[in-house]
């Protein structure tokens, strides 16, 4: 199915759109046999300066300005994509949980809302260890908050976290995104299982290698309800800059040159195989797709 406008909206039972980020939204969207619902861990506000680390600043400004967006600051909402399909409940990622920021820790009301059991959730991919996708997998208690999950990381995200000198490779500010990358995925390893891009850690379910962001950094190719998506997690991380300039590096990519090729290969994919995305950090709970114009792309969200 090629999502566009009017063939998402007619394929679903309704969105439900947030007016802002961090609103407890749900989206929802039918995905050939499988049911996609994008729910909601809150949001997080950037400076400016992290949209595109080392690019002209008065480009960036006038990509912003021309789109009508702020370029002070930008909030993001965290979209947690959950799958439906048969009796499995897939989910990818798990947000940032209450211990991170004032505006995360929402996960656990969206899903009540969503009438979503966290105990009936059969498995968690991550894309990365960011504390904003990891830090949620516990629950107040430090134990997992799906407690009857599989919890999916890739094998190089979990070796650059558990690397003797991660910390020497990091700014100081980031210290502790690897001090609580080791406690949380410590606790999760009795349900943990690692796995490579290229392997589908559950059937119908293929990691696409999108290293730079992090070491480990994946996507995933959702192909369970027989109509193929992809959860694209911080490959893709601004409505705008992202699409527009690709080669940019965002100020949270571990790797720039990396990211940047990672991000080039993933719209080609999108736009070549004419792929729905649903994207962590994108607005209107991140569903949409992906138009091509020369060298540039241009985000098409899905209301």
């Amino acid at each position: 199915m090629r999502l566009t406008r009017r063939t998402l909206l007619g394929a679903t039972a309704g969105l439900i759109a947030a007016s802002r980020p961090g609103h407890a939204q749900i989206a929802k969207a039918r995905m050939g046999r499988a049911e996609l619902s994008i729910l909601t861990d809150g949001s997080i506000t950037l400076p400016g300066s992290l949209l595109a680390r080392d690019a002209p600043r008065d480009e960036v400004s006038s990509l912003l300005t021309a789109a009508g967006l702020p370029t002070d600051e930008v909030t993001n909402g965290l979209n947690v994509p959950v799958v439906a399909y048969g009796e499995d409940l897939v989910m990818f990622d798990s947000g940032a949980g209450r211990n991170f920021l004032p505006t995360t820790g929402r996960l656990p009301d969206s899903m009540e809302s969503a009438g979503i059991d966290p105990a009936k959730v059969k498995h968690v991919l991550f894309t990365h260890a960011h504390p904003d996708h990891l830090w949620g997998a516990l629950d107040d208690f430090d134990t997992p908050a799906c407690p009857n999950a599989v919890y999916h990381l890739a094998q190089a995200e979990w070796d650059f976290w558990f690397d003797p000198g991660v910390f020497s490779r990091l700014p100081e500010d980031r210290h502790a995104f690897a001090a609580g990358a080791q406690r949380v995925l410590k606790a999760l390893e009795p349900q943990l299982k690692r796995f490579r891009p290229g392997d589908e850690p559950v059937p119908g379910i293929a990691a696409i290698d999108t290293a730079g962001h992090t070491p480990g950094h994946v996507s995933f190719e959702v192909r369970v309800g027989g109509e193929p998506f992809v959860v694209v997690g911080d490959a893709l991380t601004h409505p705008v800059l992202s699409f527009a300039r690709p080669d940019w590096t965002a100020g949270f990519d571990q790797d720039g040159p990396t990211a940047a090729a990672s991000r080039r290969r993933l719209l080609g994919k999108l736009v070549s195989d004419k792929l729905p995305l649903a994207a962590y950090h994108l607005p209107r709970g991140g569903l949409g797709r992906v138009e091509q114009s020369g060298a540039a792309y241009r985000f098409i969200p899905a209301a």
